[in-house]
């Protein structure tokens, strides 16, 4: 499959909802996002991936929590020649950030996450950062934010070995309304550290099909600069999900 390059404009930038949308503001924001495969007959499998987010909006911060999901089984025959199911992908991500508003275009941010993987190069990552963000484009159509600080990040390999560390974080969540029922996502976040540098790419499309509902097809891409000899630098994810806005 073709690879769908990232913006060259957010290559150093995080993986973040934007504190300064220009859509009205609702005290409350909730959105589930979830896609679903299965296949049964000669082969047999599944796969689940799921999202949530939720954004509380007050007076002086904006709070971003994050919670999503990826599991695949597959139906396989042992050396025995009996079927057995084997779990090929188990990830689940949470994260959390808070913004305290300077003002209409700028905000101080804390951010944190903490990712498990089964079968990454990395089983566990946490991060914790802080630092400055500020919206860098903005048009009546289209707008840039841009999160930049220092932090902490620790993470232990598949094989149990420990590594941890100051890092520097940057992201950027670029917004572009194509047409009234047509926008397009750009999510990029960099963290680098003296063992590790981990990127996070997501291109989506999302298309309106009710005021509550939308379509995405989206391509999201998980960078490890240093892993184990035999594995991967880059696992790459393709979905089409429903999105419904509450």
């Amino acid at each position: 499959m073709t690879k769908i390059l990232p913006l060259s404009l957010l290559t150093a930038a995080i993986l973040a909802p934007s504190a300064f949308a220009n859509e009205e503001v609702n005290p409350l924001e909730v959105s589930a996002e979830a896609g679903v495969l299965i296949t049964t007959g000669n082969t047999e499998s599944s796969s689940f991936f799921g999202n949530i987010t939720v954004i509380q909006n007050l007076e002086e911060w904006k709070n971003t929590y994050t919670f999503d999901i990826l599991k695949k089984d597959n139906e396989i025959v042992n050396a025995a020649g009996q079927k057995e199911t084997e779990t090929t992908d188990d990830r689940f991500t949470i994260s959390a950030q808070g913004d305290y508003k300077l003002g209409p275009k700028s905000a101080l941010f804390v951010f944190g996450s903490y990712t498990n993987d089964e079968f990454g190069a990395y089983e566990k990552y946490t991060t914790v950062a802080a630092g400055y963000s500020f919206r860098a484009l903005e048009k009546d159509n289209m707008h840039l934010d841009i999160n930049v600080g220092p932090g902490y990040t620790k993470a232990e390999t598949q094989a149990g070995e420990t590594e941890d560390g100051f890092v520097g974080r940057a992201s950027g969540a670029y917004n572009w309304k194509i047409s009234k029922s047509a926008t397009f996502i750009q999510n990029v976040s960099l963290e680098y550290a003296d063992f590790n540098t981990r990127t996070i790419t997501e291109t989506a499309l999302k298309a309106t099909l009710t005021d509550m509902m939308k379509m995405k097809v989206s391509y999201k891409t998980i960078t490890n600069s240093d892993v184990a000899p035999g594995l991967d630098k880059t696992d790459t994810e393709t979905a089409v999900t429903l999105v419904v806005n509450f």
